[in-house]
């Protein structure tokens, strides 16, 4: 039975290279297309690591160059925030606060890791109240830390892997820069500040001490307000740090929206891929579907004198349902090679189980997709009866 397929196949040679390499087209379409759905979907049920309701980010930017004077409104501004019973906690931060667009890193080398790419933060004692941090092991950083001679750093578990491996970090020193030093004072779980569709990697966060750092500025304070906290107290915070800081510009924002931004920079691109995706994979469907009709009502005669010689319905059925499988291994086969160097060359940086879920699902969407095509006219092809097209002939 296999023989004759490819005998019937290989016949018809012409006709179905076309299709062979209409469905290797389309599996490699669905292969991209599912990569980067897994890929965002397999990093967004990953936890963050924080709470980010509730939270509003204040951006602060002056408008004079004083950098005394800047340090000391600022330290006012920050007061005056703390002050306010509607917030719960607030700390000084960079710009690359949770779903900001900016970010810092630098390469951390302890033992034999080397240079390994690092997410830098900089906040203070009360950042783990703004964002609820959970602390894995070890401690937050704190005032026992103003009597140290080291940089306190919180590492998130990933960095602790990289680093550290199996050894416990709490209290190791990491070189930064000529003759300074951090010292790891806690782990947390997971950090995870750019996106809810970005990857997990490696993060720490250092403390700012403003009584070390006091002519350095922040321009990012992140408050948390208690639950229900409105418009009507943004407004009246504004305008009291405005009289605070005459000539600075002060812009409030709330994670929630920042995170509602970022979301949609993967979402669009990632619906527009599935609508493109799916406009193909219509098209393929129309185009088998049309070629299995084409073929039956060509191949009148054959199935005629076929059934005349004793073949049954269901032998005339599995047939042509073998054929379009057969024709749709080879072009499977050969979507597989080209998608297999992904995995093999390491392109996009994607992990290989990444790669080979997407494979397996594009095949089994590919097989399942060519059977529904099919299954119609081959039963088309089953019911013709052997007088009908014998006299048609």
């Amino acid at each position: 039975m296999i023989r004759h397929l490819f005998k019937l196949i290989w016949n018809r040679k012409k006709n179905n290279f076309l299709l062979i390499t209409e469905i290797f087209f389309s599996f490699l379409v669905l292969f991209g297309v599912l990569s980067f759905i897994i890929y965002n979907y397999s990093n967004y049920s990953k936890p963050l690591g924080y709470d980010y309701e509730d939270v509003w980010l204040l951006s602060l930017r002056p408008n004079s160059d004083s950098t005394a004077q800047n340090a000391l409104i600022q330290e006012q501004l920050l007061q005056r925030v703390q002050s306010f019973q509607e917030v719960e906690h607030a700390s000084l931060s960079n710009s690359n606060v949770p779903f900001a667009f900016s970010q810092m890193r630098m390469g951390l080398s302890y033992g034999n890791a080397k240079d390994v790419q690092t997410a830098v933060f900089d906040a203070q004692d009360d950042f783990k109240g703004v964002l609820k941090l959970q602390m894995q092991k070890g401690r937050w950083f704190g005032p026992q830390d103003d009597a140290s001679t080291h940089d306190p750093i919180v590492i998130n578990s990933m960095l602790k892997q990289k680093l550290f491996g199996e050894e416990d970090p709490i209290g190791k020193l990491i070189p930064h820069g000529d003759s300074s030093h951090y010292i790891v004072v806690g782990v947390m779980d997971y950090y995870r500040a750019y996106s809810e569709f970005e990857a997990e990697e490696g993060a720490f966060i250092s403390r700012i001490n403003l009584r070390e750092n006091k002519d350095q500025l922040w321009n990012s304070l992140l408050i948390r307000v208690k639950p229900g906290t409105g418009v009507g107290f943004e407004e009246k915070m504004v305008k009291q740090l405005s009289g605070i800081a005459k000539d600075w510009t002060i812009e409030v924002a709330t994670l929630e929206k920042m995170r509602q931004s970022k979301e949609k920079l993967t979402l669009v691109p990632m619906i527009a891929f599935g609508l493109i995706c799916g406009f193909l994979i219509l098209n393929v469907a129309l185009g088998l579907f049309g070629v299995l009709w084409y073929n039956i009502n060509k191949r009148y005669s054959e199935i005629g004198l076929r059934r005349a010689m004793g073949a049954t319905a269901g032998q005339i059925y599995k047939q042509f349902l073998g054929e379009v499988l057969v024709i749709t291994t080879f072009g499977l086969i050969l979507g597989c090679f080209f998608a297999g160097q992904f995995p093999l060359l390491g392109v996009f940086d994607l992990s290989p189980e990444v790669y080979v879920t997407a494979i397996l699902a594009a095949i089994a969407f590919i097989y399942l997709l060519v059977i529904s095509c099919a299954l119609y006219p081959s039963r088309q092809a089953a019911a013709i009866h052997p007088a009908t097209a014998l006299h048609e002939e």
